[in-house]
């Protein structure tokens, strides 16, 4: 009996020195599921403020036909690297749009032809597009001498 009692002793003290199973901690995938629908819906939002930045215009399509224009409506501008000719004189982007300006005034059908030579930096076609929006042009022309030669 003394046996049983030493053997019972033992197996107490061993219960109590072993190791407890734990208790394994359960994800929950509500919150992040809460946090992925916010995150989304912000960004659905305030993609919409963007802005877009560039020079908008819109190409002829390709059915359309020749279109007559006098050549008082016409105004040519040469870019080069050096500044604009228009008019055959070389001037800066502040007076092109300052021309175009007072040209617009003077006649709204106005059409800017670019005239782009193969030499010319592509910046100052860049540069001539937007002077003449800025100043109130409604329709541009592109012209490749590259084409004709």
């Amino acid at each position: 009996m003394k046996a049983n009692r030493y053997i019972k002793c033992f197996l107490s003290r061993q219960k109590a020195h072993s190791p407890k199973p734990k208790d394994y901690l359960q994800f929950e995938a509500t919150s992040i599921g809460d946090m992925a629908f916010l995150l989304l819906i912000f960004f659905i939002v305030t993609g919409s403020f963007v802005v877009r930045q560039g020079i908008f215009f819109n190409l002829p399509s390709k059915t359309a036909g020749a279109v007559k224009v006098e050549e008082s409506n016409i105004a040519d501008v040469f870019p080069a690297n050096d500044g604009f000719y228009y008019d055959g004189d070389l001037i800066s982007r502040e007076k092109l749009k300052d021309s175009l300006t007072a040209r617009m005034k003077n006649n709204p059908k106005t059409i800017v032809v670019i005239n782009m030579e193969k030499e010319v930096r592509y910046e100052r076609l860049v540069d001539a597009v937007s002077a003449a929006k800025e100043s109130g042009v409604k329709e541009l022309s592109l012209k490749d001498f590259a084409e004709e030669k």
